[in-house]
């Protein structure tokens, strides 16, 4: 099951990488004048996405709840450096998924402020976005202080799970759920997905009625309800967070406590930032006609680099006729 896991997360974070990547550069070279202040959240959120998945890929972790500890064990390339590095990786991305969800519901929130009153500036939006990323950056700071031991992590999972392999793994935890910086975060990733998918889809029926009424152009209105299929898109993924969380929520209660939840989670999680990008590339015109463009392209060069090495069949069959 280990071989599994490390393939799903390492195909699944370079896949992620490079649609985020790839959805930066064309927010940036694409975008039409009258989303490029939206444009901005775009790039945040592909930018938060492209590291969570660098991030994965490093850490690769299996989460194994013990009594009142939380245990991590690290199966990334992070593991060959030291238990320390990847408790700080681990640390870092899951605070950036709890910083998805806040921009998440700021991209609705800015949907239906711009109907109703006028573009921000740039400097604004970027304003707002460093406040929303205010409980994250406590979430980060506070759980890298309630650290424990390797030694003490080691201890905890050999005495509740005695039959598994450690030795050559990289453990860590956070020895109580009940720290106030554990807790926080737990609320953070796996209590805040339901109410902002709620609090989404209240700001979604709002943008809707107010497109209604709106009188703006016909192309602004094709444009403002590509970008609201786009956010409702959106709006289903944080349901992962839900599920995932539920996975650690049977280990905690102990009602199911075996390998099975423990790989699920992150597995889980890990299709947030490859899912977000897909829905502005599927949902968004001109970023769409661009990637079936880019694709086509790429389609050609490989026909053509192909045939150009292939040998011509016709001259192949005459060669052997001349023989006999």
């Amino acid at each position: 099951m280990e071989n599994i896991f490390q393939a799903i997360h390492s195909f699944g974070s370079s896949i992620g990488c490079f649609i985020n990547a790839l959805l930066i550069y064309v927010v940036l070279t694409k975008s039409p004048k009258q989303i490029q202040g939206y444009g901005l959240l775009i790039i945040n959120f592909a930018v938060t996405d492209f590291l969570i998945c660098a991030l994965n890929y490093m850490v690769m972790q299996r989460l194994i709840s013990c009594g009142l500890a939380i245990i991590y064990i690290s199966m990334g390339p992070c593991s060959a450096i030291s238990p320390q590095l990847c408790f700080s990786l681990y640390v870092t991305k899951l605070h950036l998924y709890t910083h998805s969800i806040w921009l998440l519901l700021i991209s609705f929130s800015y949907r239906y402020y711009v109907m109703i009153r006028s573009e921000l500036s740039k400097l604004r939006i970027q304003l707002i976005i460093f406040l929303v990323y205010i409980p994250s950056l406590f979430s980060i700071v506070n759980i890298f202080i309630s650290d424990g031991s390797e030694t003490q992590s080691r201890e905890i999972i050999t005495k509740y799970h005695p039959e598994y392999n450690i030795t050559d793994r990289a453990v860590t935890g956070n020895l109580s759920i009940f720290e106030f910086s554990v807790m926080y975060v737990i609320i953070h990733v796996v209590g805040l997905s339901v109410p902002m998918a709620i609090m989404i889809l209240i700001m979604r029926k709002k943008i809707i009625s107010k497109l209604g009424e709106n009188a703006s152009s016909e192309r602004s209105k094709r444009l403002q309800i590509q970008l609201l299929k786009a956010l409702t898109f959106q709006a289903c993924i944080p349901i992962l967070y839900a599920i995932g969380g539920s996975c650690y929520l049977v280990q905690q209660f102990n009602i199911i406590n075996n390998a099975a939840p423990q790989y699920i989670m992150y597995c889980l999680f890990l299709l947030v930032p490859v899912l977000n990008p897909m829905s502005s590339f599927i949902f968004i015109t001109p970023y769409r006609n661009f990637v079936i463009s880019f694709l086509g392209r790429t389609y050609r060069k490989i026909s053509i680099t192909r045939s150009a090495t292939q040998p011509d069949s016709s001259f192949n069959q005459h060669t052997n006729q001349t023989k006999y």
